[in-house]
C-alpha cells in the first residue's frame, strides 16, 4: 500500500485535542545552560498553551513533583522513563486512518547518534500511546517530527540535509524512504529540499 484516501496526516493547524510536551530532564542541561532556566521556559511555554487546550507534560519518573510546581494545575502530568525534552522530534506522529485516529511510532536516534543515551526515548512514543489508549503502527524508518512538514491534503516536505544524512538510515534509497513516508503517513507527493537553512555549520548536521 503506498497512499489511500483514507490514511492522512493532518496539518499542524488542524483542530486537536492536546499538546503533548516532556519536561527537561537531562543532565548536559547543567553544562550548556541555567537548568533552572531551561525548566522555567519549559514550563512558561507550557503554561501559556493550557491557557487555550489540554496539555500533557512527560516527566522522568520520580520528577513529577518537581514539575508540579512549575506547571499550572490543570497539566497533566505523566511520569515515564525518558532522556530529554524534545516531543516534536521522538513522540508519536498522528494520523487519521478511516476517521479513526492512530498514531506511527518511528525510530528514533537523538539526531543520529548525537547524543547518547536516547533508548528512553525511542521508546517514549509506544508508552505515551499506551497511555492515551491510541492505536499504534510502527515503523523501523527513523524519523523525527520535526524534520517534516504536511498540509493535510497529500502533500509533505522535507529536508535531503536530514532525511538522507547517512547517520539516519543508511540502509534506505531516497525511493524506499519515499515509499515509507507514503505508506505510513497517506501523503501523495512529497517535496524535497536540499536543505533546512543556509548556515554552513548546520548542512553538517
Amino acid at each position: 500500500m503506498i497512499a489511500t484516501q483514507t490514511l492522512t496526516m493532518p496539518a499542524e493547524w488542524s483542530r486537536h485535542e492536546r499538546c503533548l510536551m516532556s519536561f527537561p530532564a537531562r543532565d548536559y542541561w547543567t553544562l550548556v545552560a541555567d537548568f533552572e532556566a531551561a525548566r522555567r521556559e519549559w514550563a512558561g511555554v507550557a503554561n501559556a498553551i493550557a491557557r487555550f487546550e489540554p496539555v500533557l507534560m512527560v516527566t522522568a519518573p520520580g520528577s513529577g513533583k518537581t514539575a508540579k510546581a512549575y506547571l499550572e494545575p490543570s497539566i497533566e502530568i505523566l511520569e515515564l522513563p525518558v532522556d530529554d525534552a524534545w516531543m516534536r522530534d521522538n513522540g508519536p506522529i498522528f494520523i487519521t486512518n478511516a476517521n479513526k485516529r492512530e498514531a506511527v511510532h518511528f525510530g528514533f536516534n537523538a539526531w543520529g547518534e548525537k547524543f547518547p543515551p536516547w533508548d528512553k526515548d525511542e521508546k517514549l512514543a509506544g508508552l505515551l500511546l499506551e497511555h492515551l489508549n491510541i492505536a499504534k503502527r510502527v515503523s523501523k524508518m527513523i524519523l523525527e517530527g520535526g524534520s517534516i512538514v504536511v498540509d493535510g491534503e497529500g502533500t509533505l516536505i522535507t529536508t535531503e540535509q536530514c532525511l538522507l544524512h547517512p547517520n539516519r538510515n543508511p540502509g534506505m534509497q531516497k525511493s524506499e524512504i519515499e515509499t515509507e513516508l507514503k505508506r505510513q503517513l497517506g501523503v501523495e507527493k512529497i517535496i524535497w529540499l536540499p536543505y533546512g537553512c543556509n548556515s554552513r555549520v548546520e548542512r553538517q548536521l
